[in-house]
């Protein structure tokens, strides 16, 4: 057995060598193509988004942001989350960025005494989460910091931050339903939205869905199509697994997607902006009623705030922000979602009011003929030194909530006693 094969192999090294070095150099060349798409595609993202120079009070302009985004970095590992889709995968502990074992940002705050005061949990997206803000600088940090004053000398108020990049409304509320179930109790809720709500319907043409869903779309049938045992796999079974993997796998290569890009394609299209905006409006409200419903049940008051954003803000616009407001006019996309986000708040100015009487906030208007650099991408974050800003809109609203949650609560110690 042995003596033939040696034998051929003798007779046909050359041949095989010669093989083997042009698949190699074949398979390098792909490399480094592929490489190259992906770099350009990248950096045509990164033009897309922002203009070259920052202003003043842009994070990245900072001597800490290099710090900072590696620590950011290192958060971008998700972990499967049934229903929710995807939380941070592994705890930190950087000087700007902490994660706790169960995936929230942690929050600057005493821990003593043992028992707080009040307890006060907060949902959203990025902008809520802190990105790009150092510990100290975010909505949560600005809200504890004025929580732990309300609550006086020898008291505290928990706050916890349970928002996560790229939420939406339903999201945060399938969230807090998983929170209450797991034990949590919380005397107020905050949820501040409206950024990746609105994204979202114009992305998928279909309110109250979370952001790139035709991604998981994509990534079960992928799972499908794998599964050789599956009758749902028609792929594998006319292919067998090792094909349909590779089959798979050449469809997602960078050069492979750009000579499809090359293609000609209808235009896309995208929903109405009224109806975006009436099918967005539509979702946050009914949401806001489930909302209600547990917070009677758990004993919970919520307050409700809708972010500012570029794309409806009236501010007085530094250079800076003129050219992210020209990119997103440039954009049929972001173009649409700017014309639904001028339409969604006075709908729910309106429909709020007999969902949450006096805890719906629209913050949309926010900084108004405000000349301070506010806006650092077309997204919608904003710098640090916008936060207590941001924060002053909703306070009223929740420092009345805390109160009189505590008062609650005191009556029913009373009671009790």
């Amino acid at each position: 057995m042995h003596g033939p094969l040696l034998r051929f192999l003798g007779k046909n090294l050359a041949a095989i060598r010669a093989a083997w070095l042009i698949i190699g150099v074949t398979l390098l060349m792909l490399f480094l193509l592929e490489a190259a798409f992906r770099t350009r595609r990248l950096l045509a993202e990164r033009r897309s988004m922002a203009p070259r120079t920052y202003m003043s009070g842009d994070p990245r302009a900072e001597p800490w942001f290099a710090d900072y985004q590696r620590e950011f970095d290192r958060t971008r590992g998700l972990r499967w989350r049934p229903y929710v889709y995807f939380r941070r995968a592994e705890s930190l502990d950087g000087p700007y960025i902490r994660i706790d074992s169960l995936g929230h940002r942690v929050t600057p705050q005493p821990t003593s005494p043992a028992a707080p005061a009040a307890r006060v949990r907060l949902y959203g997206g990025s902008t809520m989460w802190g990105e790009p803000q150092r510990e100290d600088h975010t909505v949560a940090a600005e809200i504890s910091r004025r929580l732990q004053r309300l609550a006086g000398p020898g008291a505290r108020i928990e706050v916890t931050n349970v928002a996560e990049t790229g939420y939406v409304f339903t999201q945060e509320v399938i969230q807090l339903m998983l929170d209450l179930r797991a034990g949590a109790r919380p005397d107020v809720v905050v949820f501040y939205d409206g950024l990746n709500d609105v994204a979202s319907t114009v992305q998928r043409g279909v309110a109250g869905d979370p952001q790139n869903e035709g991604n998981r779309i994509a990534d079960f049938a992928l799972g499908r199509s794998l599964d050789f045992a599956s009758y749902a796999s028609p792929l594998a079974k006319d292919m067998g697994p090792l094909g349909a993997l590779v089959a798979q796998s050449f469809n997602r290569l960078a050069m492979v997607q750009w000579a499809q890009a090359r293609k000609s394609r209808p235009e896309r299209t995208f929903i109405a902006a009224d109806s975006a905006a009436r099918g967005t409006a539509h979702a946050y409200i009914e949401n806001g009623k489930l909302v209600e419903s547990l917070g009677a049940r758990y004993g919970f008051t919520t307050v409700y705030v809708w972010q500012p954003n570029l794309h409806s803000s009236e501010k007085k616009l530094d250079p800076y922000e003129k050219n992210l407001r020209q990119l997103i006019e440039s954009d049929t996309f972001h173009l649409r979602v700017q014309a639904t986000h001028r339409m969604v708040p006075a709908i729910l100015d309106s429909a709020m009011r007999g969902v949450a009487p006096e805890r719906f906030v629209n913050a949309s208007k926010l900084f108004k003929d405000d000349p301070q650099p506010v806006f650092v991408d077309r997204i919608g974050h904003t710098t640090e030194s916008a936060i207590p800003v941001i924060v002053d809109t909703f306070w009223p609203t929740l420092e009345r909530a805390v109160t009189l949650q505590r008062a609650k609560r005191t009556r029913s110690a009373s009671t009790a006693s």
